[in-house]
């Protein structure tokens, strides 16, 4: 026997994710006074204040809280097991939604994409460019599967959140042809070289900074540009030196512009690559095949 009302509990859960009366019974299609309504017999179900209710919002008291984190677990593996019913049914035609950030070179994207369509059975791809916290968000609730970012995710106790080491490849200092005749002697040549630096708080800008001062270097900085792509057109355009991944810089349609500066120093610098998934009751076939077999070489 059930033991209360399941969408009782479901406009629970939907009132207390999106912290608002109203805004829940949108997303539910009911009026609010009919989920007012809904959620007092939810409260009075186990005799218990779930909702601090304020004039804008609402929030959990401290039982709410803990129904919450058990309602979240519910849907959620309902969602999973609605994922995998629909792709089990379609198994000539998997879904898979993917997430990277600005900092993985497109490049690598493209690896990645390549390596996807070219499983068996090909997949239904959904890409998206998007902030890691925001793509978390989404992948703990099923809106994602797969996350490509530069640096692992901290996981909090409970949430299943697996990370994927892909590669460790070496970043350069590039310049164009005709920049890199005047200079060949690095780190020492980089005194007054007009350097084009990713923007803080990326980790290639610290490591850059620590790399300077490591050195003694005084720099021109003439640009911090946060999309790694439009940083790498300005290297090849002449503007500067710029710090770059030689995975990129290798594989990009600029190749033939960019000439990759020899580094005389024993500071070197790696960039990360992380595949970042949620542990699943029942596994995705294709992610597992993408997370044990996908690397950068």
């Amino acid at each position: 026997m059930i033991p209360f009302n399941y969408h009782h509990l479901y406009y629970f859960y939907m009132t207390a994710k999106e912290h608002s009366f109203s805004k829940a019974a949108r997303i539910l299609h009911i009026s609010q006074p009919a989920l007012s309504s809904q959620l007092k017999q939810f409260e009075n179900y186990w005799n218990l204040k779930l909702f601090n209710r304020h004039p804008r919002h609402v929030t959990l008291t401290e039982e709410g809280g803990m129904i919450f984190n058990y309602a979240k677990g519910i849907f959620d593996l309902g969602q999973e097991l609605a994922d995998t019913v629909i792709n089990r049914k379609h198994t000539e035609n998997l879904k898979i939604q993917l997430g990277t950030s600005s900092a993985v070179p497109k490049a690598i994207v493209e690896a990645l994409v390549r390596f996807i369509y070219d499983c068996q059975p090909p997949a239904n791809l959904i890409l998206r460019q998007d902030r890691l916290d925001t793509m978390i968000e989404d992948l703990l609730v099923h809106k994602l599967d797969l996350i490509l970012n530069d640096f692992p995710y901290e996981s909090h106790l409970g949430q299943g959140v697996q990370n994927h080491l892909v590669g460790t490849i070496p970043m350069v200092f590039c310049a164009s042809k005709d920049l890199a005749r005047k200079f060949r002697d690095i780190p020492k040549d980089l005194n007054m070289a007009p350097l084009i630096l990713p923007t803080a708080p990326d980790r290639t800008y610290h490591a850059m900074q620590n790399y300077i001062h490591a050195h003694k270097i005084k720099p021109k900085i003439i640009a911090e540009i946060q999309d790694l792509e439009l940083g790498r057109m300005f290297v090849a355009m002449g503007k500067g030196i710029g710090l770059l991944n030689s995975y990129a810089v290798l594989n990009c349609p600029e190749r033939k512009e960019l000439v990759i500066l020899k580094d005389r120093s024993d500071f070197k610098i790696n960039d990360t690559i992380y595949l970042i998934n949620r542990e699943r009751k029942i596994p995705h076939p294709l992610i597992t095949r993408i997370t044990e077999h996908f690397k950068l070489r």
